[in-house]
């Protein structure tokens, strides 16, 4: 699994040196966004690390801070640089600003990384200004840990088309954009699987089978430790099998009169969920 660094531009809100403010802070969504790639890189199975700086003594100070954060992390296969544009503050017009991924250089790794980032966002509804190429910036230069440097513009904070767009979509909504763009597929979301499956008909001293062995599994996992001896998975409710199901109970402050009903089964498929 790769390697990646990811940053929000500027210092923190609040901080001099801070990034610009519109109808939203800078330095606020971008952190947002930051942890969301970050979030989305992870549960792909990679190793993300947040070098974002909270304050500095000049903002070529907080560049050169987060310069020594990224390159302490050698063998990156990318460092995404997140940023929110500006220009002029300006009122709805139903046109959207939208998104641009500026990188030092041309027909470089980098360059595919933007690209695939530019279209990602577009397809969020965010109008797609493209790759630029910038070489005065300082996190697109000057990084020596191997990976490839893009500075994300997601949007522009002064105005109120792209910020409204913003507030529909969410931070977490873009920085899966980026994330998806950055590793060229998409991650999946999906909720994980039950540990446990969860019996579901009603069951009582007596009661035997498969939905039982379930019901033995599940109390051995949630209360095994407050047992004298862990139950055996037999498919038979006999009497220890009822007296944990009780213990259980009670525990979750259910009635506990030994019978698994539907009102046992929502609280336990919560509980294993």
């Amino acid at each position: 699994m790769a390697i990646y660094t990811v940053h929000g531009g500027h210092a923190k809100h609040g901080n001099k040196y801070c990034g610009a403010v519109g109808y939203c802070s800078e330095s606020l969504v971008d952190r947002d966004i930051c942890a969301a790639v970050i979030k989305y890189l992870k549960m792909a199975g990679h190793t993300a690390y947040d070098c974002s700086v909270d304050s500095g003594i000049s903002q070529s100070n907080i560049i050169s801070k987060i310069k020594k954060n990224i390159n302490s992390h050698p063998g990156a296969q990318a460092n995404i640089s997140i940023h929110l544009n500006a220009a002029s503050k300006s009122k709805a017009d139903g046109k959207i600003k939208g998104s641009e991924v500026l990188i030092y250089a041309t027909k470089t790794a980098a360059e595919v990384l933007a690209i695939k980032v530019c279209l990602n966002l577009k397809a969020l509804g965010f109008t797609n200004r493209g790759v630029k190429t910038r070489t005065d910036l300082g996190v697109l230069k000057g990084i020596t840990n191997g990976g490839a440097n893009i500075l994300v513009e997601c949007f522009f904070c002064d105005d109120q088309d792209d910020y409204n767009l913003f507030t529909k979509l969410g931070p977490d909504a873009i920085g899966k954009a980026i994330a998806e763009g950055v590793l060229g597929k998409r991650i999946e979301t999906q909720p994980a699987k039950k540990k446990y499956d969860v019996p579901k008909p009603t069951i009582r001293k007596g009661s035997q089978g498969a939905e039982v062995e379930k019901l033995q599994t599940a109390l051995n996992y949630l209360v095994g430790y407050k047992l004298k001896e862990i139950l055996k998975v037999d498919g038979d409710a006999g009497q220890k099998t009822i007296d944990a199901l009780k213990v259980w109970q009670k525990l979750v402050g259910l009635e506990d009169d030994g019978s698994y009903g539907p009102a046992s089964y929502r609280v336990m498929d919560a509980l294993l969920s």
